[in-house]
């Protein structure tokens, strides 16, 4: 007859593999047609597998006996480094063992090759929940590395504990310990562990404002329900925040400070009680106080060097853009005058006609702005020169007034020289007012050395077309 072998897992590679003798057909040499086939000794790889007739036992195969420590809870760290890929899935497909040991399993299968996706699909751990329980678990662990931590507290969070303890790691260690000791204590839930976790991290940040309050878990709270209730706009809000925070505060300070609250709450409503009158605030655009006072001198042709010496100066300041009128420096000969006419010279500044411009880039960039009016543009040679107009239609556009804006400062021209594409304002000998006159003829009569200089123009201002169509809003707006 056929002999008949069985291979056997493990067994595959042996130079002299075992065979299987039949207990019909056991014999050796000694008995008459008996088998040349050797004998079968079980190893450690197959005692599991195959059954005991072959040791003398009775012809059984074992039922699948799982691999050593599968269901243990407790597995020591060297255990989780030494199991194979294919028994830490089994263990995550079953969920033996609590979240933070199965954690322990992510970085091992990591290593071994397995992204969080490979897991999802092989255990249906999601990505989300594996990177909950790994980051849980080191809070955990650093929780459980402190000798202050009972056995009872810890085993508070191997149900769920995942979902407790993540909020909890920007803490220091001392402070998660802390907080799981309060949590246990408590019995809070998750949406209140994330409370906690930003009431303990809020009190760390503002070592100023927590006076009164200790660095409990208790305390952080209330201090948390205490912040909130200072920034409610309603009272019935606030008086439930100063409420919440009475219920969890552990120290007199904390208490004082949540009643003190109170009690300044309860004032305040006190005497509001019976007001009817409303307060109107409005709160203004930046946009809104970009103006700049410019004083002004008269009109053109008429206004002379002297006026546009004695033009007061206004400087800005404060929230709103004050401007307080400055008068024009007294001359260096007029000696104790000039202090005598001190008061006069202010209340000439004060008298002056002033006009606000937009803060234009060329008027904020002014040192001292001054502003000669113009009764008709189109009358006058220069700015009809100055603006290119040449037909009817571009005289009959500059029609109208105008205001011709200068800065007075000597130092722009002394510096820098005349340009030639600029227009300046001067009076020359025997003039009787200031008059316009370009770069190039300024130049050419060397006005500025001969003291007839007076102020570079910077732009002419128009003021705004008179709009007759209905633009459908009302003409009085806030």
């Amino acid at each position: 007859m056929k002999e008949q072998r069985l291979i056997l897992p493990g067994q595959q590679q042996r130079t002299a593999p075992g065979r299987i003798v039949f207990p019909e057909k056991q014999g050796g040499s000694s008995k008459p047609g008996g088998s040349n086939a050797d004998n079968f000794l079980p190893d450690d790889s197959t005692l599991g597998l195959v059954g005991e007739s072959l040791v003398g036992g009775p012809a059984t195969l074992n039922k699948y006996r799982p691999p050593a420590g599968f269901m243990n809870e407790n597995l020591p760290e060297d255990a989780y480094s030494s199991m194979e890929p294919q028994e830490m899935l089994n263990k995550l497909r079953s969920r033996a063992g609590h979240w933070h040991e199965l954690a322990k399993l992510m970085a091992p299968l990591n290593s071994s090759g397995y992204s969080s996706t490979s897991i999802d699909e092989m255990t249906g751990i999601t990505p989300l929940e594996q990177s909950k329980w790994v980051v849980a678990a080191t809070v955990y662990e650093s929780v459980k590395a402190s000798p202050a931590v009972s056995p009872e507290t810890l085993r508070h969070f191997n149900a769920g504990g995942e979902d407790l303890l993540h909020p909890f790691r920007f803490l220091s260690a001392e402070r998660r310990v802390a907080a799981a000791q309060y949590i246990a204590e408590q019995n809070l839930d998750p949406q209140m562990c994330e409370v906690l976790a930003r009431s303990m991290k809020e009190y760390e940040r503002r070592p100023t404002e927590r006076a009164g309050f200790t660095d409990h878990p208790a305390d952080c709270l209330a201090f948390k329900y205490l912040r909130d209730a200072i920034e409610c706009r309603k009272r019935e809000e606030a008086l439930q925040k100063v409420d919440q925070g009475l219920q969890v505060a552990l120290t007199d300070g904390a208490r004082q400070r949540l009643n003190e609250l109170l009690e300044a709450s309860s004032e305040e409503a006190d005497s509001a009680a019976g007001v009817s009158a409303s307060l109107v605030t409005l709160r203004l655009n930046p946009e809104e106080l970009g103006v700049r006072p410019v004083a002004v001198l008269g009109e053109l042709g008429h206004a002379t060097i002297d006026d546009l010496q004695a033009a007061p100066r206004a400087s800005q300041g404060g929230a709103f853009g004050m401007f307080t009128i400055e008068p024009a420096a007294a001359d260096a000969s007029a000696g104790s005058s000039a202090v005598a006419s001190t008061s006069g010279r202010r209340a000439s500044a004060a008298a002056s006609s002033w006009v606000a411009l937009p803060m234009w880039r060329a008027l904020a960039m002014a040192r001292q702005p001054v502003g000669l009016m113009v009764k008709d543009c189109a009358s006058v040679p220069a700015v009809l020169t100055g603006s290119k107009a040449k037909t009817d239609e571009d005289k009959k556009r500059l029609s109208g007034p105008g205001m011709i804006v200068a800065d007075k400062a000597p130092a722009i021209w002394e510096q820098a020289g005349l340009d030639e594409n600029a227009w300046y304002l001067v009076q020359p000998e025997g003039a009787r007012a200031i008059q316009l006159v370009d770069g190039k003829r300024a130049k050419a009569a060397e006005l500025d050395q001969r003291g007839a200089l007076c102020g570079i123009v910077l732009f002419l201002a128009r003021p705004p077309i008179k709009e007759t169509e209905d633009r459908g809003h009302s003409l009085l707006q806030v």
